[in-house]
């Protein structure tokens, strides 16, 4: 089941309550914690989505992790809110809809690095700088590997991808031999 509209509404009221209190970093880190820990646990999911366990134990599990997670009350009450109308979840991709409205109000980009082998962090840092040159803006760089590039890097931002790959020079080699 997709989650995408109802996340989409969720994370823009939560944006809007961090942007008011000023609390958003910490907030959106919040519901980012509470979705991995959704996410990671598939007896927490069972527990929470199952409508046999009577609303008020799923409530009083999610308070004692709210507790423990020291989540702020606007985290604590969004969760319950969340289960309350069965939408826990959505809370994975509620936390990426906020993610995305906070990189855009900070002028974030997040920028995909992948290579055929580990980077250093001077190449990383490197590479960021251009980025930020190029687009204006401020980027934040996972690195991936995946040995299949054989060498070379690919970069995605967005829905930009910048493919320095051997493994596409190749291909693409391949394709202007076999055309003459």
């Amino acid at each position: 089941m997709s989650y995408e509209s109802v996340a989409r509404r969720y994370g823009r009221a939560i944006f809007e309550i961090g942007k008011e209190t000023g609390t958003l970093a910490a907030l959106a880190r919040e519901i980012g914690d509470a979705s991995a820990m959704y996410s990671a646990s598939e007896e927490l999911r069972l527990v929470l989505d199952n409508p046999l366990i009577p609303e008020a134990s799923r409530e009083e599990l999610l308070r004692e992790l709210g507790g423990r997670a020291a989540f702020s009350d606007v985290t604590k009450n969004t969760l319950l809110l969340l289960a309350r109308r069965r939408r826990l979840a959505a809370l994975p991709e509620i936390a990426r809809q906020l993610a995305l409205l906070v990189d855009q109000d900070q002028n974030v980009a997040r920028a995909v690095v992948t290579s055929a082998g580990p980077l250093s962090d001077g190449y990383l840092d490197r590479l960021r700088a251009e980025l930020e040159k190029a687009t204006g803006r401020k980027i934040s760089v996972t690195h991936r590997q995946d040995p299949s590039l054989i060498a070379g890097v690919v970069t995605q931002i967005d829905d930009q991808v910048i493919d320095g790959s051997l493994r596409t020079r190749l291909s693409s080699f391949r394709d202007n031999l076999l055309r003459t």
